[in-house]
């Protein structure tokens, strides 16, 4: 079954008792995998192993991982009082007060109004190997969800895409259908085409050599062998929508090929049923790109 490449996941529990962490993962289409992962400084470590998990589950798709962590229990701290700044301003701050008459007596809230005095320093240790297991399968369950959700989407690409193979594949059945047609047309349309300009000319063209002509024209105009083509393409399209393996890459090559093979029809008949099947063809084919273009 195909997968799209688009997706959203989310996940969230303890690390430890000191710790909760939210995981939230999302994914667009891309030519191939890239990952960007954001933590927070103290947990840059962990980085590689969640690329290793997203590559483990994804193939291809741009890949947003944000992971935020809450603490649970109080941090430890330093406090550092800074006496160069106590220093130069508590003794100009009481000669002030003295001056004015307001008495010498610091509180500890006068000091603390002191920008910068204090230095308070949170300590954010580095988190055990418990911490670490925990957060990937965290990680890992939010990418399950993202993956749940890319194959629930694949599914309706699948369903969308394989209506669209069955269209085209009735087209080619009129195309074949009509082919013998498309070939005489094209045969009566060289006849009339000699007839013409024969006369203008006043000369007269030997049969054998028209028939020479014929020849080679029917075969230049024939397009038995791009409906075998095409019949091909559509069958190993069909098989790769219903396979278990990543497929986007093979669906866009084998898209081109189909509109290449279209292509070339339309170029070898001037007929307007050809030229109208050939349109709608295309049509279908060219739906049938932009959707694999989210296909993993």
């Amino acid at each position: 079954m195909i997968r799209s490449m688009t997706g959203f996941g989310r996940a969230s529990g303890a690390l430890s008792p000191r710790y909760s962490v939210a995981v939230m993962a999302k994914s667009v289409n891309h030519r191939f995998l890239e990952a960007m992962v954001r933590l927070p400084e103290y947990l840059w470590d962990v980085e590689p192993l969640i690329r290793a998990v997203g590559a483990e589950i994804f193939t291809r798709g741009k890949l947003d991982v944000s992971v935020r962590v809450q603490r649970t229990l109080q941090a430890e701290a330093t406090v550092r009082i800074n006496t160069h700044i106590a220093q130069a301003v508590v003794p100009r701050l009481r000669a002030i007060a003295e001056e004015l008459g307001l008495g010498s007596t610091f509180s500890g809230g006068d000091l603390l109004r002191i920008p910068d005095l204090l230095d308070v320093d949170t300590q954010e240790g580095e988190i055990t190997e418990e911490e670490r297991d925990a957060l990937v399968q965290i990680v890992r369950q939010a990418f399950e969800q993202l993956l749940t959700m890319r194959k629930k989407e694949g599914e309706s690409l699948r369903t969308d895409i394989g209506s669209r193979l069955g269209t085209i594949r009735q087209l080619q059945e009129r195309l074949t259908q009509h082919r013998d047609e498309f070939r005489q047309e094209m045969i009566a349309g060289f006849r009339q085409r000699v007839q013409e300009i024969s006369g203008l000319v006043d000369a007269d063209v030997r049969e054998e050599r028209i028939a020479q002509e014929l020849v080679l024209l029917a075969e230049r105009a024939d397009i038995a062998e791009e409906l075998t083509r095409l019949a091909h393409h559509i069958e190993q399209t069909e098989k790769a929508i219903g396979g278990n393996e990543p497929s986007g890459k093979k669906l866009d090559f084998l898209s081109q090929e189909m509109l290449r093979e279209i292509n070339t029809m339309g170029s070898k008949s001037r007929s307007a049923t050809l030229r109208m099947l050939v349109v709608e063809l295309k049509t279908e084919v060219e739906r049938i790109r932009e959707q694999v273009q989210n296909v993993e």
